[in-house]
């Protein structure tokens, strides 16, 4: 019998480019991985955990906000070149529904990327996400490319509790030669619509205009004078070369 080369995996994977962790460690501008942490008592840390656990503080003071990215834009969606990103994460929130969640993606993703008390993701760049802003209660979609701004209040509630973990995910796929089409899942599940709750929320986005964005598997802001303290447990974000 002749014998057979075994393929490394690095040859199956050549066609996709990917950014993940477990966060077993971390130190900020290294491994692809860096923290926003310039207000007063924010922090992003690795507790001890199974598995590993990055813990982001928010500190004690309205507005205050904590973000974990990668380091360089790594993903411009194009025609034939689709994205996928994924965080499993825990988060009661300090205080009912004050807390100002992003998950997803972000051209030149840095402070105010969630604009203070509630106004949602700041209004320039490119931007893809599932997000979570003061004074809601349910997980909203949104995606941005420039002046040109899709968003949409799903029907699933933001009710994650202390000690449980969830997943978010973010698929962008072709839809022809010009536009992408947007997709976001809860545990696996679609988000809907809160209108017919029926309807599967799908944003078709223009490729021409978008630019390269920051994987931000979290980014917290804090809606009052409470520290929100999520957990990160593992996060990925692929695209085709």
């Amino acid at each position: 019998m002749a014998n057979e080369a075994n393929i490394p995996a690095f040859l199956g994977e050549k066609d996709t480019f990917s950014i993940s962790s477990d966060f077993v460690n971390f130190a900020t501008g290294t491994d692809g991985w860096t923290s926003l942490v310039v207000d007063a008592g924010t922090s992003v840390a690795v507790n001890d955990a199974r598995g590993g656990v990055l813990t982001l503080t928010s500190g004690a003071t309205d507005n205050n906000e904590v973000m974990v990215r990668s380091t360089t834009e790594l993903f411009l969606p194009t025609a034939s070149r689709p994205s996928f990103a994924r965080v499993r994460l825990s988060h009661a929130e300090a205080n009912t529904d004050d807390a100002n969640l992003f998950f997803g993606f972000a051209s030149a993703a840095g402070a105010n990327l969630m604009v203070d008390d509630g106004a949602g993701p700041r209004v320039t760049g490119s931007i893809f996400c599932v997000e979570k802003r003061d004074g809601e209660t349910a997980w909203r979609c949104t995606t941005r490319n420039g002046t040109t701004v899709t968003t949409t209040l799903s029907g699933t509630a933001n009710n994650m509790t202390s000690g449980e973990y969830h997943e978010l995910e973010l698929h962008i796929k072709e839809r022809d030669a010009l536009n992408c089409v947007v997709t976001f899942l809860y545990d696996g599940i679609y988000l809907r619509d809160t209108t017919t709750y029926a309807n599967v929320i799908e944003h078709v986005v223009a490729y021409a205009s978008l630019t390269e964005m920051n994987f931000v598997p979290l980014y917290v802001k804090a809606g009052s004078a409470n520290s929100e303290v999520p957990l990160v447990d593992w996060s990925l974000a692929a695209q085709t070369r």
